[in-house]
């Protein structure tokens, strides 16, 4: 900065020139220049700025206090005993307002009943997917696939981009239908090629004329694989 700090330094020190010194001055005297043209370029800059904020508030404030002159002459025309212009464009809003409020009615019931299609198909083509490989007792599939609906409250949730149906434990319905396959409830709806005569359990179940038409739970759980086998393809029941 040319200032007398910098003229006391340079024109003190005996070992510069006087041509070097005279270089240095006009040096720092054009970027003195250079410094003040950048900041009146920024001045000018910000005042234009300003300037234009200022006429839109302007054209703003226009508009606004038109639409409020408007509207203060609608009150003023209300007040002065005009009731059927009032009734006519409250009539008319009114009309727009149901108008409107039944076409979204319309669009939401539509939108949801689309929703609840999409979502079913999703959780039938996940319960086909899970029960494909099994075999079920001829006329038990659907109570098969009724209980594990029972017994779970699945959910659609979004996972990595994709719908799944999950229950509180965030099994899906395949999953879920797997593990219920493994207990022996789920094995009572399953047929099993291999099933063959079994000693008779607490349950009473064999193949004999002892053989019960009901059981409780916990009796079912007593029971091996070939007596459940056996007692589901016999048409026994679990109460």
């Amino acid at each position: 900065m040319l200032d007398e700090q910098f003229l006391t330094g340079l024109l003190g020190n005996e070992e510069v020139s006087v041509e070097d010194k005279i270089k240095q001055i006009l040096g720092e005297h054009e970027a003195d220049t250079r410094g003040l043209l950048q900041k009146r370029d920024e001045l000018l800059g910000s005042e234009k700025k300003l300037k234009e904020k200022i006429s839109a508030y302007e054209k703003g404030n226009e508009e606004f206090n038109s639409k409020i002159n408007s509207l203060q002459e609608m009150l003023d025309k209300a007040n002065a005993g005009d009731k059927k212009a009032e009734e006519y464009y409250n009539t008319k809003l009114a009309d727009l307002q149901k108008n409107y409020d039944g076409q979204i009615s319309t669009l939401t019931a539509e939108r949801d009943q689309y929703k609840t299609q999409v979502l079913t198909s999703l959780r039938d083509k996940a319960i086909e997917e899970g029960t494909k490989n099994l075999t079920f007792v001829n006329g038990l599939k659907q109570g098969f696939i009724a209980r594990v609906l029972q017994t779970n409250h699945f959910e659609p949730q979004e996972i990595n981009g994709e719908l799944k149906f999950l229950n509180k434990d965030n099994h899906t319905i395949e999953e879920a239908i797997n593990t219920f396959a493994l207990t022996p409830e789920g094995k009572a709806y399953i047929a099993n090629p291999s099933t063959g005569g079994g000693a008779i359990g607490s349950s009473g179940i064999g193949n004999n004329t002892s053989f019960s038409k009901q059981v409780s739970g916990q009796q079912l759980a007593t029971m091996s694989d070939e007596q459940i086998m056996d007692f589901a393809l016999k048409g026994g029941k679990v109460v």
